[in-house]
């Protein structure tokens, strides 16, 4: 039996850099072999999805979103499970970026020594949030988290945009 739950065991796809218990991280390894691999070309076919589906779901009701969602797929050439598990991603990375941002947003704000305790707090969970998209590497690659991060301008306003959308009552 391994001396640890996380050894690779000599399957090296996935390089194992837990030094922890977090269960998570195993299931993270796991779930990355369902995951669709994310290069350059992916990226721009998901961006050019969620980009159309934008574009088309402007009205109200489930008939004009599932026409967005038909256009998209038709502008993006991906067929509807990896546009899925490729926006999962997206929103993965897209929320915790949006999350920092509005963290650093609020760490500007705070002025003078009241606030000292406040901005402890909002360090704390800015390292936690880093901590938590350099984990998405452990789930979809090292090379994923790369593209992303050079592109995280765009992805950010896509997410804003379509969260805004979607969550309109």
């Amino acid at each position: 039996m391994s001396s640890f739950l996380f050894d690779d065991n000599g399957f090296q796809d996935v390089p194992n850099r837990e030094s922890s218990t977090d269960l998570t991280a195993a299931d993270d390894r796991t779930l990355r072999w369902a995951a669709p691999p994310l290069d350059a070309t992916m990226l721009d076919a998901l961006v050019r999805y969620q980009q159309t589906y934008l574009a088309q779901a402007s009205g109200q009701g489930t008939e004009t979103l599932a026409k967005a969602h038909t256009e998209a797929l038709a502008a993006s050439g991906l067929d509807p499970k990896t546009a899925e598990q490729g926006s999962a991603l997206l929103r993965a990375f897209g929320g915790r970026r949006w999350a920092v941002r509005k963290l650093q947003d609020k760490l500007g704000q705070l002025q003078g020594g009241a606030a000292d305790e406040l901005k402890g707090r909002i360090q704390d969970e800015l390292a936690k949030q880093e901590r938590e998209t350099n984990a998405l590497a452990r789930r979809y690659g090292e090379d994923a988290l790369v593209l992303l991060r050079a592109r995280e301008a765009e992805l950010v306003d896509l997410h804003t945009r379509l969260t805004h959308l979607l969550s309109r009552g």
